[in-house]
């Protein structure tokens, strides 16, 4: 059953996203014909033009991501979402995996739209950029570079960060939504839903900037390892870098809760 959920969920959100993924795809594919008939105009404009629309496509993600929970629940598409022959616990769980995907796929759509960017800008240099690589390189600079085993952890980290930093989005966001639907202040749901957002998240984000720098957990950096120690930030010594993440933490665990918060208020939506 459950994926007959992600496969619906997956089919009515996509409305919601595809149109702004295709103006990127099209200013891509301009930006690409500026690039093999040399016009540089044609270019530099689809270079800037794509920047910000890899921007909004990130931006309109979230926004659908929150119109596309309200629609198939409290909106029109409600009683159809309800009358669907599965628990409510796979309900919300097709909908915060079709969530990470969305977001996610922003998140791609954005890196690509850089490495175009890069491409773009390379190409116009003409041998300016190879230029300065060789300088680097005669430089040493080459060297001072992490190894492949520290890059590839540091990308597990951010990775795991991120997906952090989104369960934190959908925890929040579904739990306002829906108390924001209930009974008693299902008169202005939308403006109740976001101020129940910004008082739980600026208030368990204050505690989470605290946790981040006094809980004794955190990623270090040093200049041959990556590695969680179980010390404050603030505490880390002879490190490159060192990195809090209790407060990633916190937030992450507070935004699970609220799921299951969420869970809990099902009844109590407007029928």
């Amino acid at each position: 059953m459950l994926g007959k959920l992600l496969k619906f969920e997956l089919k009515h959100s996509a409305r919601y996203v595809m149109t702004i993924y295709a103006c990127a795809a099209a200013l891509a594919a301009f930006m690409l014909v500026g690039l093999l008939t040399r016009v540089t105009f044609i270019s530099i404009i689809g270079s800037i033009v794509l920047y910000f629309v890899g921007i909004i496509a990130v931006i309109m993600t979230l926004v659908a991501v929150i119109k596309n929970f309200y629609d198939t629940l409290y909106g029109k598409q409600g009683y159809l979402t309800f009358t669907l022959p599965a628990k409510s616990s796979s309900i919300l769980f097709s909908k915060v995996l079709i969530s990470f995907f969305w977001i996610i796929m922003s998140m791609i759509l954005m890196a690509a739209i850089f490495v175009l960017i890069f491409l773009n800008a390379k190409k116009q240099a003409d041998g300016t950029l190879d230029g300065i690589f060789v300088m680097i390189k005669d430089s040493g600079l080459l060297e001072m570079l992490p190894s492949g085993a520290m890059i590839v952890k540091l990308i597990v980290y951010m990775a795991t960060l991120v997906l952090l930093n989104i369960l934190v989005f959908v925890g929040f966001v579904y739990f306002s939504v829906t108390l924001a639907n209930i009974r008693e202040l299902q008169n202005h749901p939308k403006v109740y839903g976001f101020l129940i957002f910004f008082v739980l998240y600026s208030v368990s984000n204050s505690i989470g900037a605290k946790l981040t720098y006094s809980f004794p957990l955190s990623v270090n950096i040093t200049a041959d390892r990556v590695y969680i120690a179980l010390s404050s930030m603030t505490g880390a010594e002879n490190t490159l870098a060192s990195f809090g993440i209790g407060g990633t933490i916190f937030m992450s665990a507070v935004a699970v809760v609220l799921l299951f918060l969420r869970a809990g208020l099902w009844k109590t939506r407007s029928t």
